[in-house]
């Protein structure tokens, strides 16, 4: 759409925006708020568009249906080769690299990504042991999906709408859009649904498309330090934009109003020599591509090493291999099919590239399963049957062990407690008792915890487990907490929970043993097993974090008359971890497979005996 004039600025924007985003992706550490470039993208986009669309209903011989066709028609061009190329790329590699049960998690994002649905994909998106979010390699087609269904919208309100009332409307739309937002975010507390959500981001679109209202004919007058000003606003946002609480809502006006003011004229002064030169838009040209590659490959990459921050020689590999896609999709894939004077070429390449698309999809499963190693027992791909276990749901009496038995205990934790039903069935039967286990995913199930930090999906079943098993505290003399202590004392407001109820448990004179941390590990094994069968390099050692979690745990049972510390003689089940008399004990970095959860119980039963006699 070449109806708007060329704007070197423009390009240097999106260039800043893209390396915001690739910058906070890559570590954010680097520049915590670099995600509000996403924002400024949506910001140019509905300029452009806006603008685009008010000149073609300008135009002598203005028909509704051939502007539909032509919007669509040019914005297909733009988007789709590069981001259908990107995918059948990324399947390939994810076919090769991902393990069964991943690559199945894959490809539900991949139907949602080809039909540009990723935003609501991922807004309810939650299984704990699918691969975090910074190995998902779709998750960045999320604005992508936002943005195209912005397009469906657009064409209808500008077109329809005459242009004196289009800028209140789109002022309107901006300013209710937002406080609902802010409203549902602050009020309400739902953050990852409205991260995604369509209408969250609208009002970023609506004030790059009310730039282009109210310039459309007159321009925007002669104020060079406007645009300096804008620039400030969007690098000052993304450095600061973290400390503004919960987004989008109102702190996404911030980086918006920026990109606003840059567009509100063609950039003079400061403004134009940080944003209109060479290399800036060069970058700026590149940046779609550079978005729809780096995430990929940044993600495949963590998979592999199994760090969400890489070091210095995978950063390197990063960098190059997501400059040289980026180069790649641009110059034979981007720039050639949105040419005009190449029809002919034009339809060999999305025939090409369609044929490619479903070659991919049609091949994944096969060139996984050719490339795994023989499948694992069940007994190594699993802690424990998840439908018989109350792990976020309650399942008959949810009793282990000797269920005959008049000695009872209680269980309470997260998934490092869910692993531990063999442990507790078998020693049970062993010494004679029986355990009423009740866990939750992330979720501690003690009264008190601090449930709002942890991922959206799973805040309903945790406080429905801790309410059965604050019922059950009352009838069980003593208690087991099991969690992933390192991960769980990272919150101050966790720490204080569980110091108030050891406090509360003290008082009532019941028993409560902490269970420790099992070693951690630095790679998932069963993907070590998968990348050693590749022929990658592979090492699997021990991360010495738990150490630090078992301390605190110590320093805290001292702090409380009736709570104790289990010691399990060093554990030497786990001294060649993740092996142990040449099994396999653990299913992934921190949590045992059913073969782990029965040796782990054979080296506690001693200490369990003395406990429990």
């Amino acid at each position: 759409m070449s109806a708007i004039p060329y704007r070197p600025d423009i390009q240097g924007l999106r260039a800043v925006a893209v390396l915001a985003v690739v910058l906070f992706h890559a570590n954010p550490a680097w520049l915590q708020g670099g995600f509000v470039g996403v924002d400024v993208f949506l910001v140019i986009s509905g300029f452009l568009i806006v603008g685009i669309l008010l000149r073609r209903k300008e135009q002598p011989g203005y028909r509704l249906a051939g502007t539909l066709g032509y919007f669509y028609g040019s914005r297909f061009k733009r988007i789709a080769p590069a981001y259908f190329a990107m995918l059948a790329v990324v399947s390939l590699l994810a076919a090769v690299l991902l393990l069964p049960q991943d690559l199945a998690t894959y490809t539900n994002s991949l139907r949602q990504a080809a039909w540009f649905n990723s935003n609501s994909y991922y807004a309810g998106f939650g299984d704990y042991f699918a691969p975090a979010s910074h190995e998902q390699p779709l998750l960045h087609t999320w604005s992508l999906a936002v943005e195209i269904q912005f397009y469906l919208l657009v064409p209808l309100l500008v077109l329809s709408v005459p242009a004196r009332a289009l800028k209140w409307l789109l002022g309107a739309l901006l300013v209710g859009l937002t406080a609902l937002a802010e409203y549902r975010l602050r009020v309400l507390g739902i953050q990852q649904a409205i991260y995604y959500s369509l209408y969250a981001r609208l009002p970023e679109f609506f004030a790059g498309g009310l730039v282009a209202a109210c310039t459309y004919g007159h321009g925007g007058g002669r104020r060079p330090w406007l645009g300096t000003l804008g620039l400030v606003l969007v690098l000052a946002a993304a450095a600061a934009q973290p400390r503004l609480g919960h987004f989008p809502g109102l702190p996404a006006l911030w980086p918006a109003a920026g990109a606003a003011l840059v567009l509100l004229q063609p950039a003079q002064g400061v403004a134009r020599l940080l944003l209109a030169n060479r290399p800036m838009v060069w970058v700026g040209e590149l940046s779609y591509s550079l978005y729809l590659w780096h995430w990929p490959v940044l993600a495949l990459l963590r998979y592999y090493t199994g760090v969400e921050v890489l070091d210095v020689s995978f950063s390197l590999l990063f960098a190059v291999l997501t400059l040289l896609l980026a180069a790649l999709s641009y110059y034979w894939i981007e720039s050639p099919l949105r040419a005009h004077r190449t029809r002919t070429r034009q339809a060999l390449g999305y025939g090409v590239l369609a044929l490619a698309m479903l070659g991919a999809s049609q091949s994944m499963a096969k060139v996984n399963q050719a490339l795994s190693p023989a499948p694992l027992p069940i007994e190594y791909q699993r802690y424990a049957d998840p439908a018989t276990i109350c792990h976020g749901q309650i399942v008959d009496d949810c009793l282990k062990g000797d269920l005959n038995s008049d000695k009872e205990v209680l269980v309470l934790g997260d998934s490092h407690a869910a692993m531990l039903n063999l442990f507790f069935d078998q020693l049970g039967k062993e010494l004679g008792f029986k355990a009423r286990i009740i866990t939750a995913s992330s979720c501690v199930t003690i009264p008190g915890f601090d449930y709002q930090r942890i991922a959206e999906w799973a805040h309903e079943a945790c406080l429905k487990q801790i309410e059965q098993a604050q019922q059950a505290l009352n009838k069980s003399p003593i208690v087991f907490i099991a969690a992933s202590w390192n991960w769980q004392l990272e919150s101050t407001a966790f720490q204080q929970a569980l110091e108030h109820f050891l406090q509360q448990q003290d008082k009532v004179g019941k028993k409560i043993y902490l269970m420790p941390q099992e070693p951690l590990l630095a790679r998932n094994p069963l993907r070590a097993l998968r990348f050693a069968q590749l022929g990658l390099p592979t090492n699997i050692v021990v991360n010495p974090q738990y150490q630090q979690a078992n301390r605190w745990l110590a320093q805290c049972v001292q702090r409380h008359a009736n709570a104790l510390l289990l010691d399990f003689g060093n554990t030497k089940v786990f001294a060649q971890a993740p092996f142990g008399a040449g099994q396999l004990l653990y299913f992934d970095e921190h949590h045992l497979n059913e073969v782990g959860a029965r040796a782990y119980a054979q080296t506690a039963r001693a200490t369990f005996a003395k406990v429990l006699r």
